[in-house]
């Protein structure tokens, strides 16, 4: 039992640690750069270009401080590099009555866009989904290769998450409240230090056990004397 408790408490830890990198090398990256070359996950882009609304992909059954809704991902289009679409996820939205999708903003002004190159996250989807060609569209999971069927340039590997919008008609204005979207995307869904408490946890609870194990054989080997 104590050896469990501990290796509990040396993952918690070790997780705690990784997240701490992770988190590191989001901070690290936080100069915004241009669309040049090649990418990598966690690379901060500032891009401006617009945004193709007809084609907005509801991500189903999202939370945020306890209501259910959606996360909205729109085709971005680089001014810089306008044959590569970017799937951009925008933020979340609440989900109407009788589970009907949200109004698309409508976002047909020029934009300068500042977010974090990430990859879709791996979610569980228990019954797998038909491909469909109506839009909006609602999904269960971000799939890109299945979306760049249905969108021949858009990027297959990687997407990015928005941390700030604007309007470059009017730079003053947050676009993404004016289009009624809160940005909910974090580098990781557990910060650090949770783990490092956890782990504390699961090191006091060894102790626990090893003293009372203690104080069981000690009163034991005393009445055996006795």
């Amino acid at each position: 039992m104590v050896l469990l408790l501990v290796k509990l408490s040396h993952w918690q830890w070790t997780r705690g640690e990784q997240k701490a990198q992770h988190l590191a090398q989001f901070e690290a990256n936080q100069a915004p750069e241009s669309l040049s070359g090649s990418v990598q996950k966690g690379q901060y882009l500032a891009i401006d270009g617009q945004f193709r609304p007809e084609f907005a992909v509801w991500l189903d059954n999202q939370t945020h401080q306890g209501r259910v809704g959606y996360r909205l991902f729109l085709p971005f289009i680089p001014s810089q590099q306008p044959s590569q679409w970017w799937l951009v996820e925008l933020g979340w939205m609440a989900a109407p009555a009788l589970r009907r999708l949200p109004p698309v903003p409508e976002l047909a002004s020029r934009y300068q866009l500042s977010g974090f190159v990430d990859t879709p996250s791996k979610r569980v989807v228990l019954k797998k989904e038909t491909a469909s060609h109506d839009w909006p569209a609602r999904r269960q999971r971000i799939d890109l290769q299945a979306l760049k069927a249905q969108l021949p340039t858009l990027n297959p590997q990687w997407l990015i998450r928005t941390e700030k919008l604007v309007d470059v008609t009017t730079p003053s204005t947050d676009a993404l409240a004016q289009a009624g979207v809160t940005p909910v995307w974090q580098p990781v869904v557990m910060p650090p230090a949770k783990h490092y408490g956890y782990a504390l946890q699961w090191a006091l609870m060894a102790l626990a056990v090893s003293i009372g194990a203690g104080i069981w054989w000690y009163k034991t080997k005393q009445r055996e004397a006795m």
